[in-house]
């Protein structure tokens, strides 16, 4: 009989891979007990670590949920699109195979093409604070999507990627818990605004993962649709002064949403409408295209250009969204419904 190995909660790419070959799964938390507490404050920013859900603590108060409604929609149309979508956000490819018994809890029942975080550039963002709590910082919808699918919750397990190490001050003290929400405050970690972009603290977000305790955003859904119509990531443009791609911008939607939500008054539409929502959209990406390079976007201290602003709109995908099974469509659709 093999005798049992036990590896540490973070997981190199090196330790990640035997683990997967050996067939010994993924699990580690449940078997190290508290030495897993201990082992989480080792893990270096690039390590990439196997979580549940419920580890996870938010680090903004809003989402966009016809975002999520479309994941949602798309789940229960087809099953296999969720374990596509856990592969994705894994950096571990594209989904090889499911069936009926696989499940979101267990990664061992569904097999992606890759290693888990074989594509780091494709992995969602946790940083660590004090006692090794795991603080999401990217991925917000993607996660409370897993969350809110059917079979989903607390216990789905997934591999993420270490932003920062925020236990320790470069000088090796620990960090109390104040100092934690400075620095992640300092990094823009946290977004210190709710959907109404009124300002909050550290201790008003939410306490677990899973829509029902966000707040909705509308803006942060249109800018979901508005991506590469009126805008793309901050890294897809490239700054004149260097020739180099900007640098990637945390919560760059909820800045343009700020600004969206200055210039335009969403009453004047009805959003559960697709004809509506693509005039608001069209409406939208008229007043992000027309702004200049150098206008400073909503409190994220960086210009439209930095937040990834496109010259014009890009009106065959802005078409796109507008017909009759679109992923707009099929969002407004579920979301009516459910």
């Amino acid at each position: 009989m093999r005798s049992q190995q036990f590896y540490p909660l973070y997981l190199y790419p090196m330790v990640f891979a035997v683990m997967v070959v050996s067939g010994l799964g993924l699990y580690s938390g449940s078997v190290l007990g508290a030495q897993a507490l201990d082992n989480r404050l080792l893990a270096k920013a690039g390590d990439i670590i196997q979580v549940q859900l419920r580890e996870l603590h938010p680090t903004q108060s809003a989402v966009g949920k016809l975002q999520i409604a479309g994941d949602l929609a798309d789940y229960a149309q087809d099953r296999t699109s969720l374990f596509k979508d856990l592969c994705k956000v894994q950096g571990a490819g594209k989904l090889l195979s499911s069936s009926e018994r696989s499940t979101p809890h267990d990664p061992s029942s569904y097999r992606c093409s890759l290693l888990p975080g074989s594509d780091k550039s494709a992995m969602n963002t946790i940083d660590i604070g004090p006692g090794g709590e795991f603080y999401l910082t990217d991925g917000h919808h993607a996660f409370n999507s897993f969350w809110d699918a059917v079979g989903g919750g607390g216990e789905v397990t997934l591999a993420v990627l270490v932003g920062e190490n925020l236990t320790h001050d470069a000088e090796g003290n620990p960090l109390s818990h104040q100092q934690f929400e400075q620095k992640m405050a300092q990094l823009k970690h946290f977004l210190p605004i709710d959907a109404a972009g009124k300002a909050i603290t550290f201790a008003q977000l939410p306490q677990t993962l899973g829509m029902a305790a966000f707040q909705d955003d509308p803006y942060r859904s249109m800018l979901y649709y508005l991506r590469g119509v009126s805008y793309d990531k901050s890294d897809k443009n490239l700054n004149p002064n260097t020739g180099q791609p900007y640098s990637d911008v945390p919560f760059l939607e909820f800045y343009w949403g700020q600004l969206l939500n200055e210039k335009m008054d969403l009453s004047r539409y009805d959003l559960r409408q697709q004809d509506d929502y693509i005039r608001a959209l069209n409406d939208a990406a008229l007043v992000m295209v027309g702004l200049s390079d150098s206008q400073l976007i909503g409190s994220s201290g960086k210009t439209a250009a930095e937040l990834g602003k496109l010259n014009k709109i890009h009106q065959k995908k802005l078409k796109k969204l507008a017909q009759h099974d679109s992923k707009l469509a099929k969002a407004l659709a579920y979301q009516a419904t459910h």
